[in-house]
């Protein structure tokens, strides 16, 4: 599974049926991000009443360039973080030798394109800048760097889309701006899908896999909690029971695997 050079077939053979049914959910559901978003809205930082408890402190002018400062921040990393699942994506395409695996992730990379260019396109309209996260930038070449593909997996598809999908359930919720809420209705769309995708190619992976195999993805897992549960190192800022619930989401998908999350 460490070789570069992928794996070819003679005749279209089925390995993991579950993955088939998610490639024709992944060809039934794409959409156009420049023809069911109406990006002529302007971009709502704050409530009313958000606004209520700081006017006599900021006119509406300043508060609205204060949010949109803070939300970029949020946004830059999400930016950052889909483009890491592209490449992500395209390295585990080579790596994985079933056909059904590399047609999910052939369309998880057109799935994260289309997330980098809804979000760029959402920074732009912002109009503000913000930096990447370091400790996220750091996590995301240690994925990129591994030659394993249950760390790249899981890393990828059980943990840091798991974060995003908290946070992305959270803008659905909570978001003054009816643009980001339809953009993000359309992006959890396809989450969902890669988030079933880790769950159904690992519990195959590892149904047979040794205990010395378990122990490595399982340690590289309590490295990345590690990270996050660090409120300075956090992309997302400090560990609050929003990232708690989230935590315990991405727990349960791991136990789906077999593994455990070991703090």
């Amino acid at each position: 599974m460490t070789e570069t050079r992928p794996t070819w077939h003679k005749k279209l053979t089925i390995d993991i049926p579950a993955e088939m049914d998610l490639y024709e959910k992944l060809k039934t559901y794409q959409w156009n991000a420049s023809t069911e978003i109406d990006w002529s809205r302007p971009i709502q930082n704050f409530s009313e009443e958000s606004y209520a408890a700081v006017k006599g402190t900021y006119s509406r002018e300043d508060y609205d360039r204060l949010r949109a400062q803070e939300r970029a921040f949020t946004f830059t990393n999400l930016f950052v973080g889909e483009q890491a699942a592209l490449a992500l994506c395209a390295q585990l395409t080579n790596m994985v030798p079933e056909m059904e695996t590399k047609f999910c992730l052939a369309g998880q990379i057109i799935d994260e394109a289309r997330h980098i260019e809804v979000f760029g396109r959402y920074l732009e309209k912002l109009g503000a800048d913000a930096p990447a996260n370091e400790p996220l930038v750091e996590l995301i070449h240690r994925l990129l760097d591994t030659d394993h593909y249950g760390e790249k997996i899981v890393g990828m598809q059980i943990f840091l889309e798991g974060i995003a999908v908290g946070l992305f359930q959270r803008f659905q919720e909570d978001s003054p701006d009816p643009l980001l809420r339809d953009l993000i209705k359309l992006v959890l769309r396809d989450e969902s899908r890669h988030a079933a995708f880790g769950v159904i190619y690992l519990q195959d992976k590892f149904r047979d896999a040794s205990v010395a195999e378990r122990r490595q993805i399982e340690d590289f897992v309590a490295e990345l909690w590690r990270l996050f549960n660090h409120a300075t190192a956090s992309p997302f800022g400090p560990v609050n029971p929003f990232l708690q619930e989230t935590f315990k989401d991405i727990k349960h998908r791991l136990n789906l695997i077999g593994l455990e999350l070991r703090s």
